[in-house]
């Protein structure tokens, strides 16, 4: 969790390690980790407390701020962002909000990264890519 700006803001904690080693003052952890699934937030979502919809606005939200203070704060525009996914390209889908949902919502590439090995590792592998051609993403 980090503080922002006198507010405290629950983040993933893959943030605060990203935006201090690679020096990124000029974003805001409420940006860089717009929604999290903390224990109960799957029943919530089912029980309709959680709207898929205003979830996914809120991932566009944060990622169009990142883009637009990343731009801002550089002399040159950056050429790259990078949205960091958990897992495979299907986690997060029992909320709406898989990776690769997210990535095809984002306008995003994707780069899927396997573990070493062979048959297991190109099993997994198929079935991310799968994924993410059903989402309409090309990898």
């Amino acid at each position: 969790e980090g503080g922002e700006e006198g507010q405290y803001v629950t983040i993933d904690k893959d943030c605060k390690l990203i935006k201090e080693h690679f020096r990124l003052s000029h974003l805001r952890y409420a940006d860089m980790s717009p929604i999290l699934i903390p224990r109960g937030y799957t029943k919530s979502f089912l029980d309709g407390h959680i709207d898929a919809v205003g979830q996914l606005g809120d991932i566009r939200r944060a990622y169009l701020n990142i883009v637009k203070n990343t731009s801002n704060n550089q002399s040159e525009s950056a050429t790259i962002t990078i949205c960091e996914g958990t897992g495979h390209a299907g986690v997060g889908s029992v909320v709406g909000a898989g990776n690769a949902r997210v990535a095809a919502e984002l306008g995003a590439d994707v780069v899927l990264v396997a573990n070493g090995g062979l048959g297991r590792a190109f099993d997994e592998l198929e079935l991310n890519r799968s994924l993410c051609l059903v989402s309409d993403l090309t990898t």
